[in-house]
């Protein structure tokens, strides 16, 4: 029994490792070996930026403030907001731009990101359509740097860089962490195949690459990148197209919103919403790698614990090998009591040594619950964001 535990530990620990670390070590391996550079130009296409906004009175007029300052020719960009339901004095902010040719498309009943984007794409008079968030506050070259790529035509999409104010949040670090190795991940897809999804937040594509998301998509980002991926285009990742966000206030908001993530994780992979063809095996490399082991990590975790107590507790094959186990074991309870300490003081700002455990534990227990939500039905495809600040414009 203790032996069958060590070889499931290990194998376990083995895919584990690869998925945080092994996973970027390869495609950067891969990248810098077979990386695949493209032409970006001086193109000025048409744009159509859109902004859905669901009760953002808070941030509209700075959002839309933002807009109209980028520095891009006024007379080749669309400024189009949707209001998804809004009842907090969004629509009339909104309306007092019209004017300045800041267009308005209210829905009357509240169906969710995906469903407002497919009601303003029809709308969208730009060779590239632009999607954003209505707290993501672009640099004034943003615009600029997304479409320069697009001179070159096996280019169909290209996310950007959108950078989270989290250090002043209590699990900052933690948080920081995650996201500055999301972006060395996606520089190396990017340079290699393609990215494996797109920040939300900002990113374009071509307006005839756009693939119409079911209107219950719970990530409608990474379903409509995976759909331009699907047919043979490039998604790139431009770390000097940037933005800023703030990032979740409180770890209870940031688990609602890591859930929602995995509960679409989920949806996408069992529903087949964005998933590669048969006959793209890169992409599927990427598709499992980065995203799929990721998802899934959470049993891998509590998996692991089993099979490390059994070898422990049975015993393994040798003393040096019941040793290993042992020592594991202990690393294991070691991190998960420093997690445990992030979650009983996270009303406090945490120190390096526990928000970076604690942040990891808080992504894959909302991962946890998140398989559960989409499972049960329980996720709504509705969202209801975080409290905002007044933003910062400090790109």
């Amino acid at each position: 029994m203790g032996e069958a535990g060590a070889c499931a530990m290990w194998g376990i620990l083995a895919v584990l490792l690869y998925t945080y670390a092994g996973y970027p070590a390869v495609v950067w391996v891969l990248s810098e070996l077979f990386g695949r550079a493209h032409q970006a130009g001086e193109a000025e296409p048409t744009v159509s930026l859109l902004i859905p906004a669901h009760n953002e009175a808070v941030v509209i007029r700075a959002k839309i403030e933002n807009s109209l300052a980028l520095d891009y020719p006024r007379e080749k960009l669309q400024v189009l907001v949707i209001s998804d339901g809004s009842d907090d004095g969004t629509d009339e902010i909104v309306q007092e731009y019209r004017l300045k040719q800041v267009e308005f498309q209210r829905i009357e009943r509240r169906g969710g990101k995906a469903n407002a984007l497919n009601e303003a794409a029809p709308h969208a008079c730009g060779e590239v359509m632009v999607l954003c968030d209505a707290n993501t506050m672009f640099a004034p070259d943003a615009l600029r740097r997304l479409v320069r790529h697009f001179a070159d035509r096996r280019v169909g999409a290209v996310t950007g860089n959108v950078r989270l104010r989290s250090a002043e949040t209590r699990f900052g670090e933690g948080e920081s962490l995650f996201y500055r190795i999301e972006r060395f991940v996606q520089a190396c897809e990017s340079r290699l195949w393609t990215v494996i999804g797109v920040d939300g937040g900002m990113y374009a594509l071509r307006r005839e690459l756009y693939v119409p998301n079911r209107a219950d998509t719970l990530i409608d980002d990474f379903a409509i990148a995976m759909n331009v991926a699907r047919t043979g285009s490039r998604v790139v990742y431009d770390p000097a197209a940037t933005a800023t966000e703030d990032s979740a206030g409180s770890p209870a908001q940031e688990f609602r919103r890591r859930t929602r993530t995995a509960a679409g994780g989920f949806q996408a992979l069992f529903e087949g919403r964005g998933r590669p063809r048969w006959n793209q095996p890169w992409l599927w490399l990427g598709y499992l790698s980065h995203k799929v082991l990721r998802w899934v990590s959470p049993w891998l975790l509590i998996l692991l614990m089993a099979a490390n107590v059994t070898a422990v507790v049975g015993g393994a094959w040798s003393t040096a090998c019941w040793g290993l186990c042992a020592s594991l074991l202990a690393l294991q309870t070691g991190f998960y009591t420093l997690a445990g300490l992030g979650w009983a003081f996270c009303g406090h700002r945490l120190p390096r040594l526990i928000c970076l455990p604690f942040y990891f534990c808080l992504a894959n227990a909302a991962a946890l619950v998140g398989f559960f939500k989409w499972l049960l039905g329980l996720q709504p495809v509705t969202w209801t964001h975080a409290r905002r600040q007044y933003p910062r414009v400090d790109c």
